[in-house]
């Protein structure tokens, strides 16, 4: 046969496999987690709640993202100490079913921003996996059917837990870093079974989610924490590889391209400025402040200041008081942490270490909300509403700190599609943003209402999730009752 015919019937016999393939964005940003849309996504620019809506429905509160696979949008809330999963019609916005799991015991929140429901589930198709730190993991089937339960502590944080699960091959991955007894777990995907766990015990409370590194001959799951950005055996949860520069909460999750691992974290008192938090030495504090002299410190007996501010970040065992050992981790965090923005490179034995830190940017970084790496460009939003673009080999900026006039605090993360940057404040303003080295911004979008979920764009669609709303928009429609 000749060696072209051969080429064209593989091509045909490919082609029914490849139609079949549903348009998707399976779990936290998307693809591998990276806030990009697929190359033939065209979602509008222009949107408002009464401009361009393909529909818009009311959902319960919560602040995780949805997700889509085919015609299906998956979403969770919480409502009256019940965790639910939702499934909705991506063309119509109907409910097709909802499915409500109890919790015993709800874990804390932010009193204003948090939500029970902040995990944006993951699905391959056949499984949909969500994440409550009230329940712990969930398997359901498309139809809204259990397939099993991986029940978890209540995190251990005031703030609540919103670190989104992660598939792979036949595991699912939990990052549960918190004040005490952070750790990694990896599940079997059909059972629910542990398949291994990871101690953390350096970690103190993270909010970022994993991402999948694959390079030539491995794969490296890329876990965000304090102070370290650490990558382990997906099968085995063998650390291979830990780089320094996180801040010393990480909210953020890294993004992969060109050969790159970039990254950016920021948290208060981490600056080389005067806000910088930093704690005398154990004994001291006991000399001054220990009241009952029992060599451990209440929260009546700390000063007023920044650290007591943060006396549950201190108290990791949660037996309300702060002890020696909690004292001097936490000192060593403020001693070495830095706020910043880095690229790193493998060598040329494919090692990763800190000597493969290509550069290191301090300015313009995010808090919560994720990076993004976008045809050879580097984006982050600082709270504020300033953006910065940086060149992802050198972190030479484009442009830095440019004022998109959205201000508040951004907790969406950054998302692409169709050479252009989607930018989401918590006030519901949606900047879009045309893609590459200059600052351009195409349109402002406000939607009225409090955004929190990270957008997403699929086809010729862009879903967003606002304080009580599901919408979505497409271009050249009008509003539906």
């Amino acid at each position: 046969m000749p060696r072209f015919l051969l080429r064209v019937l593989l091509l045909v016999g490919l082609l029914p496999a490849l139609s079949a393939v549903p348009e998707a964005w399976p779990g936290f940003r998307g693809p591998g987690g990276q806030g990009i849309a697929a190359l033939e996504a065209r979602p509008p620019v222009r949107f408002s709640p009464t401009e361009n809506v393909a529909w818009s429905t009311d959902v319960a509160l919560g602040n995780s993202s949805p997700i889509v696979w085919g015609d299906r949008i998956f979403l969770t809330a919480f409502a009256e100490g019940q965790c639910f999963v939702l499934c909705m019609d991506r063309q119509t916005g109907r409910q097709r079913w909802r499915r409500g799991f109890p919790a015993t015991e709800v874990e804390e929140v932010h009193r204003s921003l948090g939500s029970p429901a902040s995990a944006t589930p993951v699905t391959d198709g056949r499984h949909l996996i969500a994440y409550f730190g009230s329940l712990g993991l969930l398997a359901l089937d498309l139809e809204g059917q259990e397939l099993w339960r991986h029940p978890l502590p209540l995190p251990q944080t005031e703030y609540g837990s919103s670190s989104s699960p992660v598939l792979h091959g036949n595991r699912v991955y939990q990052l549960l870093d918190q004040d005490g007894a952070s750790r990694l777990v990896a599940v079997d995907l059909r059972t629910g079974r542990n398949v291994w766990t990871v101690e953390r015990p350096e970690m103190r409370r993270g909010f970022g989610t994993p991402v999948l590194w694959e390079r030539p001959g491995i794969t490296d799951l890329v876990v965000p924490g304090t102070f370290w950005l650490i990558g382990y055996h997906p099968d085995t949860g063998e650390e291979r590889w830990r780089v320094s520069g996180l801040s010393r909460i990480t909210c953020t999750s890294p993004v992969i391209g060109d050969g790159l691992l970039l990254t950016s974290s920021w948290t208060t008192g981490g600056d080389r400025t005067a806000d910088r938090i930093t704690m005398p030495r154990f004994d001291e504090i006991l000399a001054s402040c220990d009241a009952d002299r029992d060599g451990m410190l209440t929260f009546e007996e700390l000063p007023e200041g920044a650290v007591k501010q943060r006396f549950k970040h201190l108290d990791g065992n949660r037996n309300r008081l702060v002890e020696r050992a909690e004292w001097e981790s936490m000192a060593l965090i403020f001693s070495k942490v830095e706020n910043q923005s880095f690229a790193v490179a493998p060598d040329a034995e494919g090692r990763i270490s800190d000597s493969g830190v290509l550069w290191r940017f301090k300015k313009g970084l995010p808090y919560v909300a994720s990076p993004l790496l976008y045809r050879g460009r580097f984006y982050q939003v600082k709270n504020g509403g300033l953006l910065t673009c940086l060149n992802p080999r050198t972190g030479f900026p484009f442009f830095q700190e440019e004022r998109l006039d959205a201000p508040g605090d951004y907790y969406a993360s950054l998302v692409a599609a169709d050479g252009r940057i989607y930018a989401v404040s918590q006030h519901g303003v949606v900047t879009v943003l045309k893609a590459g080295d200059a600052f351009e911004i195409l349109a402002r979008n406000v939607l009225g209402e409090s955004v929190h979920a990270t957008p997403v764009p699929v086809a010729d669609q862009l879903l967003i999730r606002t304080a009580s709303r599901l919408q979505v928009f497409r271009e050249s429609t009008s509003i539906r009752p």
